[in-house]
């Protein structure tokens, strides 16, 4: 009997639409150290004097989240740095609330390209540290809407 094969949690990757709905720009958001989809069920009991005994549910609701985390990161010399663009765009979009807070985004797996896509709220958790750290990077995406299954197409 041949053994199952296990997917490597680092092999996940999320982009940003820093672009328009007509002039999509995706770009992927480095540095990150963790990525995490989370996906829910609001269950209701729908157990009656038919259930024979035995519990009966349905889901009613879905919702999904992102939790990312990693280093704030930047390309060129320290003396003319230029931000990393996909943790800019949710860095600019965490501060604003609303519809204007909304972000198009896509997270898939490098090793097969399967994932999903949707439009989330993102909630930029802030900055700074200890002395002997390196500057965090942290922003939760809580879903709005429809998570769609998605194929990255390179």
């Amino acid at each position: 009997m041949a053994s199952i094969l296990k997917r490597l949690s680092r092999k996940w990757t999320i982009e940003v639409n820093t672009g328009t709905n007509e002039a999509q720009v995706w770009s992927k958001v480095k540095g990150l150290t963790k990525l995490e989809l989370g996906i829910d069920a609001n269950s209701v009991d729908t157990t009656d004097f038919d259930s024979e005994g035995w519990e009966d549910n349905d889901t009613t609701f879905r919702k999904w989240s992102l939790g990312i985390e990693g280093f704030d990161g930047f390309t060129g010399p320290v003396n003319a740095q230029v931000d990393d663009p996909g943790q800019a765009f949710l860095k600019m979009k965490g501060l604003l609330t609303g519809p204007e807070a909304k972000v198009e985004v896509r997270v898939y797996r490098l090793d097969n390209n399967k994932g999903y896509s949707g439009l989330a709220t993102s909630n930029w958790a802030g900055a700074g540290g200890e002395v002997k750290n390196m500057e965090p990077f942290k922003c939760d995406l809580t879903g709005s809407g429809l998570l769609s299954p998605f194929v990255y197409t390179p």
